[in-house]
């Protein structure tokens, strides 16, 4: 096809016409042995009645004196005897010698009774029966292969016929059948195609069937429904963003205006407490665009999933979190917790966990991480601080992004740390909530399957 790879259906119908072509040249080929072994046993036939015929107590020295018309019919029979002195004697002069190899020596010696096989002469071929004669004699009878080879060629004229005709009925058949079977395909194709041409998610194509192209199409629809989701969830992160970023950029802007405008006009208090004032801003943005990378990375496929211990990524987190804040009492009691996951996003959420509870809770108290066990198969992490205990309404809020509650707002803060908890773990297919703490305070749990990993985006 100059260069190019053949086409799906260019290539089924080629294998259906390979196949029932191959399966027909198999066919007329075991038809044509049996027919030219029938041929070959009834000639042999022929010479048997012949050989225990009235030429079975023949003088092999008369054999000249046989009338040469009975020889010369359509069955073209021969007879030729090598007498015990060694000289060959044929029924007609006119005839070939006929070949006296180690067969006839075979039957001459008494090793075997008889011999068949098939020989050419100048006069065509021949097949031949030897057996012994009277006197110490050996007798050869000879019948013309003409009508046979005859016979056979027609018949291979026909199977060749009939093999050229299943070749063209199986491309046909194949093509037709190709085109039918490939619909869904096509569909399909035409389908990824409409979709990367119009970036449109929401119009899943039609499946008929159960069978592996169904299975594709729903596999397709799956896709589209996730990319939809997908997209649905970066166009929400970007407008929060934007929503998040317009204040803390304005108030920025308003500041960074009013030195420029009037810095030489402002006391060394006001200019202090602006320049304070925009470090802070300055801080809080900078936590916020890196809680927003943490948030994309997070949804993304990175990282590979790994057999991992959770008591060791909640080691690591803990001493990141202690290095960050010095002052923070921190206890760890903990559990071998092997599962698979991402340790990269499974620390990064722990951190969010422990400096969320340190930011928002005195400075006095101590924040306690266990992990341990859970029963089915899981693993459990939990982090218990001495912060304000959470309303029972904001308990599933606060996972959203930039959902802060009203007591947190004074404090610096993306309201983005518990969305990317949130995210991380349902990309482990577990589970997180928050309950109050007797005495006061919370309790943050994450259960993660044991052998979760992370799935395919």
């Amino acid at each position: 096809m100059s260069g190019r790879r053949r086409s799906m259906q260019a290539r089924l119908t080629l294998i259906a016409t390979v196949a029932v072509t191959g399966t027909a040249v198999l066919v007329c080929a075991l038809a044509w042995l049996s027919v030219r072994r029938t041929l070959i046993e009834q000639v042999d036939q022929e010479l048997r009645a012949i050989s225990h015929g009235p030429l079975a107590d023949i003088d092999p020295a008369s054999i000249p004196d046989i009338p040469s018309s009975p020889l010369n019919g359509p069955a073209a029979v021969q007879i030729q005897a090598r007498l015990a002195d060694g000289r060959t004697v044929l029924a007609s002069p006119r005839t070939a010698t006929l070949p006296f190899g180690s067969r006839e020596e075979a039957v001459a010696d008494g090793r075997t009774p008889s011999a068949y096989y098939s020989t050419s002469v100048p006069q065509g071929r021949f097949r031949v029966l030897v057996r012994p004669g009277a006197n110490g004699s050996t007798m050869q009878y000879a019948r013309s292969l003409r009508d046979v080879d005859t016979t056979l060629h027609h018949v291979a004229l026909v199977m060749l016929a009939l093999v050229l005709g299943a070749a063209m009925l199986a491309a046909l058949a194949g093509r037709v059948m190709a085109r039918a079977g490939l619909a869904p395909v096509h569909r399909l194709t035409r389908a990824a195609t409409r979709v990367a041409d119009t970036q449109d998610l929401d119009h899943p194509i039609r499946v008929d069937g159960d069978d592996e192209v169904g299975q594709l199409g729903r596999a397709f629809n799956r896709m589209l429904t996730a990319l939809g989701r997908s997209r649905q969830a970066q166009r929400d992160l970007i407008e929060d963003a934007a929503h998040e970023l317009r204040t803390p950029m304005s108030s920025m802007r308003t500041n960074v205006e009013l030195l420029i405008h009037a810095g030489d006009r402002l006391d060394a208090t006001d200019r202090s407490e602006l320049l304070r004032d925009l470090d802070r801003q300055s801080v809080e943005l900078s936590d916020l665009v890196a809680d927003l990378v943490d948030l994309a990375r997070s949804s993304g496929v990175e990282e590979t999933a790994v057999t991992t211990d959770l008591a060791a990524v909640a080691q690591t987190a803990v001493d990141r979190a202690r290095a960050r804040t010095p002052y923070a009492r921190i206890a760890l009691v903990s559990r071998p917790a092997p599962l698979v996951g991402r340790p990269a996003a499974l620390e990064r959420a722990v951190v969010n966990l422990l400096d969320n509870a340190v930011k928002f809770g005195p400075p006095n108290q101590t924040v306690e991480v266990t992990v341990t066990g859970a029963p089915g198969g899981a693993v459990e992490l939990s982090v218990a601080d001495r912060a304000d205990t959470i309303p029972a309404a904001e308990r599933d809020r606060i996972f959203g992004r930039f959902h802060r509650l009203a007591t947190a707002r004074a404090v610096p803060g993306s309201g983005l740390g518990l969305a990317i908890v949130a995210q991380t773990v349902a990309d482990h297919e577990g589970s997180v909530e928050v309950t109050p703490r007797a005495g006061g305070g919370n309790l943050f749990r994450l259960r993660l399957p044991a052998g979760a990993s992370t799935p395919a985006r």
